[in-house]
């Protein structure tokens, strides 16, 4: 696989997505950053119901728009299929992997386990065919194992185990041959056993059955077993509605006249049946009978008398047994054959060294990198394995602090329904065991060497740095596998950012999403290496940055440096009053009674000294004022269309610097009006003057600013400190919420704030 190209419309809330993503012999990775609710679960659930055969039901769920279309081809040649896709979502609390068995068992055992389950169906077929039972069938849309789920039951076997019981089959009795022409269903099904059943039934059959032979003895055109009254009356009905007795038609019974029209044959079936219902016991359960189920019923008694001492109430659950061992009997060749080859495949399955297996391999993958509080076996290995069965697997706890020291005494096992029961597990470490049971599925694709793209949409969401950590590294090693290709979503910016850095991923394999109209578009990563180090190169423009694109470096950096300054040493070489450097750019982020006396001259000496660089463009004077710089670029140099993160940053901050300048002339307006802070009372230049040198102004001026505004000014500058506070105390750890602030959002507020 070298691409696949993809185009979504209308699916699950994505209008429209075109894009084609490469595959590398050394890189099979590509990783996609999408903030919250823009398409990440959207385009895993397309994958996911391709995957699992049900392209039918991709639709947009709301809208319902149409046309729906989702096309993944690969390499331009074909159509993906639904075994070559694997998506794992970020958590499935009920998910269990159906992979276990496949990791237990060896070469040699997966033959002699074919052959088995070969000889099984072959067994199964047979007896489908004369017992009336499907060997599977589908109900209210789930799938039913009908036929052997009902031997089980019928021989009230252990284990709910056809193959495991085998020996329970071989039970023949030469008495019952005439039972495997009976069909199972024709006794057993629920209507028939309901006539079975009945107080009439049970006391007056074989009066009936002897009534029913005077008859047969009188009127020979009838044949026991085989042509009886109520079928003779289907005829008639027949005839009548399909005007039988039309140009001399006519009906010829045996050892009777001819019947030429409908009259004379009604005639002679009121003879026959006044006849019958001479007797108390015909009319007691001729009605029963006389509908498709009870006819057939009917006549395979009439055909074996026997078997009504097998229909008494105390004596139907034997029944059921003798009429499968009879099929057994007439499959004695293929059942023994069966017999034969389980035992072969049993002495295997004995001699599995659970430590060796694939399965043990995988929990030591796992354990490798997470750590839970407790052991895991199989408790149902040979049902498992023979795939009766899912994997059963059962948790054991020991109390003790070094585990190597439990014996078995001291071990409490459970079961994952104990453990839900109980509310045993934390979230981490649900989510730890739902990532194990991924792991064994894809170990199974792993052994099968199962071409695979997987779809990973936040998998690491939730866990501690060490388990993200530990997820990715996991990754790493699955994308070095030759049949595995990966697109890893992600919301979280850290993750992503790790992910791109641990799997050394070029440019051409990480991707932002963002919307833009009706359209989402994956668009190459801006910045392939950290954006501080980029900005800090281009600080001149060049081939590839203009003037304006190094004016937005310059203000993108100041709240990084601030932070260096903060972390490190404070050298405080401004040529201003302000008693530190941190000090100073911190005049440029909050809007200050100083705020207006910074330059870009002034702000080159702290760049050299902190970062060793000031090389600013030559088109920018020294002598501009920096937050002049700052409105310009926000009110007249960043495109609705451009959301690059330098954009984002500078309207941050221009945003704060105007609503922290609103707020601060209105206070100052309305100098009468007493304030109150920290448990005390003062007019605006108290307040102000404290607010100067205060850790929080924005809050503090906020706090104030709602004791004289307006509600609908409240609720803009509310926005504001919603949206940007921690955009502007930027670090280069943390930059993703802004990242995933909208453009639009941004002017917007920006706008807004700017109007008051």
């Amino acid at each position: 696989m070298n691409k696949i190209d993809i185009h979504f419309e209308n699916c699950f809330g994505i209008n429209s997505l075109t894009a084609t993503l490469l595959f590398e012999s050394n890189n099979k990775v590509n990783a996609i950053y999408a903030k919250n609710g823009l398409m990440k679960t959207s385009f895993s659930k397309v994958f996911k119901k391709i995957q699992d055969g049900k392209e039918i039901e991709i639709k947009d769920l709301i809208f319902e728009n149409t046309p729906v279309n989702s096309t993944i081809k690969i390499d331009d040649d074909y159509l993906i299929k639904g075994e070559e896709i694997f998506v794992i979502n970020s958590f499935e609390s009920q998910y269990e992997s159906s992979s276990i068995s496949s990791l237990l068992v060896n070469n040699d055992v997966k033959e002699k386990l074919e052959t088995v389950l070969s000889l099984k169906i072959d067994l199964l077929k047979k007896l489908e065919e004369t017992s009336g039972l499907k060997i599977s069938k589908v109900t209210s849309g789930r799938k039913v194992f009908e036929l052997e789920n009902q031997i089980i039951k019928d021989f009230n076997l252990p284990n709910s185990s056809f193959l495991q019981n085998l020996e329970a089959f071989n039970n023949f009795n030469s008495n019952d041959e005439y039972l495997e022409n009976i069909t199972y269903t024709d006794i057993f099904d629920p209507n028939a056993l309901k006539k079975i059943e009945s107080p009439e039934f049970q006391t007056k059959i074989l009066n009936y059955l002897s009534e029913s032979e005077k008859v047969y003895k009188k009127y020979k055109f009838f044949e026991k077993g085989q042509f009886s009254l109520p079928k003779l009356k289907n005829i008639n009905k027949g005839l009548k509605e399909n005007s039988f007795f039309v140009k001399n038609n006519q009906l010829k019974l045996f050892g009777s006249k001819s019947f030429k029209d409908q009259e004379s044959l009604e005639m002679k079936l009121k003879e026959v049946e006044t006849k019958l219902q001479e007797s108390n016991e015909f009319k007691a359960i001729e009605k029963s009978l006389s509908d498709a189920k009870g006819s057939k019923l009917r006549d395979i008694l009439e055909s074996n008398i026997v078997l009504v001492e097998d229909l008494k109430l105390s004596k139907l659950v034997n029944l059921r047994r003798k009429i499968w061992n009879s099929y057994f009997r007439k499959n004695k060749l293929i059942l023994e054959n069966l017999i034969e080859n389980y035992k072969l495949l049993k002495q295997e399955i004995d001699n599995i060294d659970i430590q060796q297996t694939k399965w043990q391999e995988a929990i030591r993958i796992f354990n490798d990198r997470f750590s839970l509080p407790f052991k895991m076996e199989i408790d149902n290995i040979n049902s498992s394995i023979i795939g009766e069965n899912l994997p059963k697997v059962v948790f054991r706890f020991c109390s003790k602090i070094d585990k190597n020291e439990c014996t078995d005494e001291d071990f409490v096992t459970l079961s994952r329904d104990d453990l839900e029961s109980k509310n045993t597990l934390s979230q981490g470490e649900k989510r730890a065991l739902y990532l194990l049971n991924i792991i064994f599925d894809i170990e199974k694709r792993k052994n099968e060497n199962t071409k695979t793209l997987f779809i990973i949409d936040d998998i690491a969401d939730s866990f501690d740095y060490k388990n993200k950590y530990a997820i990715i590294e996991y990754l790493n090693d699955i994308s070095k596998n030759d049949n595995f290709y990966i697109i890893i979503l992600s919301h979280n910016f850290d993750f992503y950012r790790t992910i791109c850095s641990r799997l050394n991923l070029g440019r051409e394999f990480k991707y932002h999403a963002s919307k833009n109209e009706n359209e989402i578009k994956l668009s190459p990563e801006h910045y392939q290496e950290n954006p501080f180090i980029a900005w800090k190169k281009n600080l001149t423009s060049g081939k590839q940055y203009s003037i304006s694109d190094c004016k937005k470096h310059i203000i993108s950096l100041i709240p990084f440096i601030r932070n260096v300054i903060e972390y490190g040493v404070d050298y405080k070489i401004n040529e201003l009053t302000f008693e530190n450097d941190y000090l100073l750019l911190t005049n440029v982020l909050h809007y200050k009674r100083h705020s207006q006396t910074i330059t870009i001259k002034h702000l080159k000496s702290i760049f050299n000294k902190y970062i060793g660089k000031d090389n600013f463009d030559l088109s920018i004077p020294e002598e501009k004022v920096v937050l002049d710089l700052i409105y310009e670029i926000a009110n007249y140099e960043i495109l609705d269309s451009d959301d690059k993160l330098e954009n984002k940053i500078i309207l941050a901050i221009a945003t704060r610097l105007y609503a922290e300048k609103y707020m601060i002339s209105k206070i100052r307006e309305n100098n009468t009006h007493v304030y109150s802070w920290k448990n005390a009372n003062g007019d605006s230049t108290e307040f102000l003057n404290c607010v100067e040198s205060a850790k929080n102004q924005t809050r503090l001026l906020f706090d104030a600013f709602k004791q004289i505004a307006e509600s609908s000014e409240i609720k803009i500058i509310e926005t504001v400190n919603i949206m940007t506070p921690e955009n502007i105390h930027l670090n280069s750890f943390m930059y993703e919420p802004i990242l995933d602030m909208d453009i639009l959002e941004l002017k917007s507020l920006f706008n807004k704030v700017k109007g008051l």
